[in-house]
């Protein structure tokens, strides 16, 4: 994330999304170790783990959510650029403006359901079938994690407007 007004508000952003992505990590780490320890016990051992399901699903939705913050930050998506990169610099920012506008809208929607569908789980008590563990931790974890993919396409629509307006004054 670059721009100069930006400053604290990216850095902050920078950082929390870093931890959250950090955090993921840990998650898949621990999942890898979980599944090759089934998969272990199921053939070596016919002894495997009934929650191996439940902890893939919980964990692979924290992966996600709080992983894609930072990939959003570092502006790391996978982007197919054949046709902007053919444009003036003035277009292709007014694009990036247009389709971040876009993004941040659905974004928007999507957190805000994701938020909603949490206190559902909250409200009705839901827990894993076999753990018996609440689904509402994970599903609020996961909306915070979603929370940072808008902030970081917000970010990136005041960095392209900054832009805009900054090719605008040295002209």
């Amino acid at each position: 994330m670059d721009g100069p007004a930006l400053g604290p508000v990216g850095r902050w952003n920078g950082r929390v999304t870093t931890w959250l992505a950090q955090i993921a990590a840990l998650i898949l780490a621990v999942l890898c170790a979980t599944t090759f320890a089934d998969v272990v016990g199921r053939y070596f051992f016919n002894a495997p783990f009934t929650f191996t399901v439940e902890a893939t699903e919980l964990a692979m939705g924290l992966i996600v959510y709080l992983g894609v913050g930072l990939v959003t930050h570092d502006n790391e998506h996978v982007s197919a650029d054949v046709v902007t990169s053919r444009l003036p610099d003035w277009l292709r920012a007014v694009v990036g403006l247009v389709t971040n506008g876009l993004a941040l809208a659905f974004l928007a929607v999507m957190v805000w359901r994701v938020w909603l569908r949490a206190a559902e789980l909250l409200a009705e008590g839901d827990i894993t079938q076999i753990w018996l563990v609440p689904i509402w931790p994970v599903a609020f974890a996961m909306a915070f994690g979603a929370a940072f993919f808008v902030s970081g396409v917000f970010l990136h629509m005041l960095g392209t407007l900054q832009k805009i307006s900054g090719e605008r004054g040295a002209r």
